[in-house]
């Protein structure tokens, strides 16, 4: 790519010719309108007014922004009396043309190279009507040919400036002309110059009722102002495509910030001003660029500045008023995002210590719960100051605000910047320890703490030594609840300040720590997970129009000696936290299995056992090779995994192709839960299945025609594609019946049995089969 600099040297050394032809041809029209007056100066003056007001008519006829363009000040040369007179006539249509584009184009020499470029393109126009004529062609083809000409040579100029010239924006061949538009420009201006040719020669004299009568001035000017009426129309409508895109980007730039703000400003105004490059720099805007301030930065203001209009010409007053425009909103969003960034530092920082405060604190413990690495700890310290008000009554509270100031430089000092420390109430601070491996590690942390605030300090003439009272609560896992962490550490510093003080030592600072309740939960998890303690519930599926048993879904159960029951999500849940997730889930399936068996060995009908997974456990990376292996033991049998229909927004092509794995194992696969929350039709058609379970927020009130339809259009769905529906939620006999008469053969829920131990199942299955429902 050429410097910009040579880009602007070739187009001018290309554009230089032509200027010499327009000044030449300007120069010779005055002269001969001089020396040898014309026979009519009405109509002379009316075709340089004609051109004057019809030159400002573009049309943009390109698949590019702003190239090329062509103008319609051709169809003043359509006038018989000039043709009669050839080189003075298009000397006399350029001095219209110069003036058009003086005030058209802000760059003069462009102005001066498109009137040369026009002068080249009308000698095609005459030269082709002649010749036409000469021929003895029609009128209206003998224009039509013109105009042709005219615009050949004018699109064949512009084309070999831009390859003389091919740094400025890159634009090749004619490929990029619409040729559509191209046409339907040339058969409108032919059209108005037969008509006008027309109505001078045929239409007036009719009305005059006299062959010699001609009003060729008025007809020049009437065209010129049919021109002028369609060019403001035009024009108009690019205003509003104009004012559009100012709206669009006065929606967009304020929701970005940093460079991301400074680029999407570039973009938009390089679309909008048609521009070939805009960027923002610190220098204003050389010649022949457009620019305006902007404030993207604090330190100070800088320049938009746009250089080189595509297609070559210049740019207009309308595209600098855009770009400032641009420029204002753009310096108008950020200084709005300053200011909400200093409101949020305000609204989220403690302003006599400049510590975060408690609404940062509690989003920061969020944070660092949710975000740290499996196994990874995290400790939250909980500090108070100890007779912080009767310091404020002996010395003041100036002497008080200065000890919280200082107790806050020592906290962050301490923590190394690592940690997040917050001064959350009159006297208390918190520290929230991240990156541990133990609990002794944390102690570690807060021993050395406590040690840095505890120093000895000068407060007020007084040598004082801060007594401060701490409660240490660890965390060995992810939290479900990062909150009874800060409930931990704050009982315990109570804990600890009550104690001290009842054992005399009122005068050393101490930390204590908090058996945490919550890790004491995931303790107690871990070891139900490694010593294969967990139990399953069986519930069965039921056919309705055979009434039986024909599977068994596998529900999750654990009672602990010490905390009693704990419920299934949140068993799963702490699992997740403690990355033992898959040693869970392939107990269910061992014990699942093994169950299915003994299912089986009772009732033969029964063979099919189904339990629930998380979608990424399906790939080959987790449990996939242990699925189908498992499933591989069992050929008697039908393992099913059940996937529920809200994490199949995440699903991937290689998790599509791991599922379609395991059903060539012989897994059949359940979609869970559909009809719960936002479900869509995208999750029945993506991703391969077998069984299609209804969630019983579909049924819960079935007299409702809607919901009757959208059951029977489900049960409907999994026929024509041979899927099984199971319905869920089935509580009533006659919730079954409505079922029933809408279709649905297969079905879950109370009605046929509530989820119960291995032993009670297998007593049902001695006692009653399979039979669906029990008396």
């Amino acid at each position: 790519m050429l410097p910009r600099i040579d880009a602007k040297k070739q187009d001018a050394a290309y554009a230089a010719p032509f200027a010499a032809l327009a000044v030449g041809a300007v120069a010779y029209g005055a002269y001969a309108l001089i020396s040898s007056p014309p026979e009519s100066w009405t109509l002379m003056l009316a075709v340089i007014l004609g051109v004057i007001v019809c030159g400002q008519f573009q049309v943009h006829i390109g698949r590019l922004t702003g190239f090329p363009r062509v103008g319609v000040s051709v169809t003043m040369l359509a006038v018989q009396p000039l043709l009669e007179a050839p080189i003075v006539s298009v000397c006399v249509w350029a001095i219209g043309m110069l003036v058009s584009q003086a005030i058209v184009r802000r760059n003069p020499l462009h102005a001066f190279y498109v009137t040369g470029l026009g002068v080249v393109s009308a000698a095609g126009f005459i030269g082709a009507y002649l010749g036409l004529a000469a021929l003895g062609a029609w009128l209206p083809v003998v224009i039509l040919g013109a105009t042709t000409a005219y615009y050949t040579v004018f699109l064949l100029g512009e084309f070999l400036r831009h390859r003389a010239s091919a740094a400025l924006d890159g634009i090749r061949g004619i490929s990029v002309i619409d040729f559509p538009k191209l046409g339907l420009i040339v058969t409108f201006v032919s059209a108005l110059s037969i008509l006008m040719r027309y109505f001078d020669m045929v239409a007036i004299p009719w009305l005059e009722h006299s062959a010699d009568v001609r009003r060729t001035p008025f007809v020049v000017l009437l065209a010129a102002l049919l021109l002028y009426v369609v060019a403001q129309r035009i024009r108009s409508r690019e205003v509003e495509h104009r004012l559009s895109a100012i709206v669009e980007a006065a929606v967009e730039l304020p929701r970005e910030t940093g460079p991301a703000l400074a680029a999407a400003l570039c973009s938009r105004a390089r679309e909008i001003v048609e521009a070939a490059r805009v960027e923002v720099r610190d220098t204003p805007p050389a010649r022949q660029e457009i620019g305006a301030r902007v404030q993207l930065t604090p330190e100070s203001e800088q320049f938009l500045v746009a250089t080189h209009k595509v297609g070559g010409s210049s740019f207009s007053r309308e595209d600098e008023r855009a770009l400032a425009t641009l420029a204002h909103v753009a310096s108008e969003a950020f200084r709005i995002q300053c200011e909400v960034v200093a409101l949020e530092r305000r609204a989220n920082t403690d302003p006599l210590t400049g510590l975060p405060n408690y609404g940062a604190f509690q989003s920061a413990l969020v944070t660092a719960n949710e975000h740290r690495p499996y196994h990874e700890g995290i400790a939250l310290l909980f500090l108070d100051l100890d007779n912080f008000k009767k310091l404020n009554d002996n010395y003041g509270h100036r002497a008080g605000d200065e000890l919280l100031r200082v107790i806050a430089e020592r906290l962050q000092r301490a923590s190394g910047g690592g940690d997040f420390v917050s001064r959350v109430g009159g006297d208390e601070f918190v520290v929230i320890l991240t990156g541990l491996v133990s609990l002794e590690q944390a102690r570690e942390s807060a021993d050395r703490i406590l040690e840095s605030v505890s120093s000895r300090l000068t407060l007020e003439g007084h040598d004082m030594r801060p007594v401060v009272s701490a409660g240490l609560a660890f965390s060995h896992h992810r939290e479900i609840d990062a909150q009874t962490l800060v409930e931990d550490a704050d009982q315990t510093m109570l804990k600890a300040k009550r104690s001290r003080h009842q054992n005399g030592s009122a005068g050393a600072s101490s930390v204590s720590v908090s058996s945490h309740r919550s890790t004491r939960t995931n303790d107690i998890v871990a070891r139900a997970i490694s010593d294969d303690r967990l139990v399953l519930a069986f519930q069965p599926i039921v056919s309705l129009d055979e009434g039986k048993i024909w599977a068994f879904e596998a529900l999750i159960r654990y009672v602990d000696p010490e905390l009693g029951p704990i419920s299934p999500p949140s068993l799963v849940a702490r699992a997740k936290s403690l990355g033992l997730m898959n040693d869970l889930t392939r107990q269910v399936i061992r014990k699942a299995l093994a169950a299915a068996v003994e299912f089986h060995r009772i009732e033969p009908s029964i063979t099919r056992m189904t339990v629930n997974l998380e979608l990424g456990q399906i790939s080959d990376y987790e449990l996939g090779p242990f699925i189908r292996e498992a499933a591989r033991a069992h050929p008697e049998l039908s393992l099913c995994i059940e996937l529920n229909e809200r994490s199949l927004r995440f699903v991937t092509d290689e998790l599509r192709r791991d599922a379609e794995s395991l059903q060539k194992a012989g897994v059949l696969i359940a979609l869970d839960d559909y009809g719960s929350d936002d479900s869509s039709v995208g999750a029945l058609v993506r991703f391969p299945m077998d069984i299609l379970k209804v969630d019983k927020s579909l049924i819960n009130d079935l007299d409702d025609v809607r919901q009757r339809e959208v059951i029977r259009s489900l049960q409907g769905f999994g026929n024509n594609l041979n899927y099984t529906v199971v319905v869920e939620g089935i509580e009533t006999p006659e919730t079954a019946a409505v079922l029933s008469e809408l279709g649905v053969r297969s079905a879950q829920g109370y009605y046929f049995g509530r989820p119960i131990g291995f032993g009670p199942t297998v007593e049902r299955l001695r006692r009653a089969g399979a039979r669906a429902t029990l008396d």
